[in-house]
C-alpha cells in the first residue's frame, strides 16, 4: 500500500476554548489528507469536475487516542484500502507531534453532476488500484 502524507500546524480555529482541537477538526485533516493522497497521484478535483463526476462523503469514521492541542504539529497519513465499483475506502491516522491521536477511515461514492452515484471513471480506477 502506499501512503500519502499531509502536514499542518495546528490554527487558533480547530481549537476549542480549552486549546484542544474539536474532534470533528480530525476529519477534516483526514479529508485533507485523501485530498493530497488524490493530488500526488495526478487526481485533484478539477480532473474529476471535467470527467463529470465529484467525491462525496457516504461514510466516516474516527477513533480517538490522545488529544491534540493548539500548536501541535499535525501529519496525517493516508492510503487507499478498498476500490469498489462507485466507492473508495482511505484509511488514515492522525499523529501530533509524532505521536498517534486518531484514526479511522472515510468512504467516498462517485456522484454525477446531479448528485446520482456512478461508477468511478476507469482512468482514476486504474491508478487508485495500482496504490492499493
Amino acid at each position: 500500500m502506499h501512503n500519502a502524507v499531509f502536514r499542518v500546524q495546528v490554527r487558533y480555529s480547530d481549537v476549542d476554548e480549552m486549546g484542544i482541537v474539536y474532534f470533528a477538526r480530525h476529519l477534516v485533516y483526514a479529508d485533507e489528507g485523501v485530498t493530497e493522497f488524490l493530488k500526488e497521484r495526478g487526481i485533484d478535483f478539477n480532473l474529476l469536475k471535467s470527467l463529470g463526476v465529484d467525491l462525496a462523503v457516504v461514510s466516516a469514521h474516527c477513533d480517538y487516542e490522545r488529544p491534540i492541542r493548539y500548536g501541535d504539529e499535525v501529519m496525517v497519513e493516508t492510503k487507499v484500502v478498498k476500490v469498489g465499483n462507485t466507492s473508495i475506502t482511505f484509511q488514515f491516522e492522525v499523529y501530533a507531534n509524532g505521536q498517534l491521536a486518531s484514526r479511522g477511515y472515510i468512504v467516498y461514492v462517485t456522484v454525477d453532476k446531479q448528485g446520482f452515484k456512478v461508477q468511478i471513471p476507469s482512468a482514476i480506477r486504474e491508478v487508485l488500484l495500482r496504490a492499493l
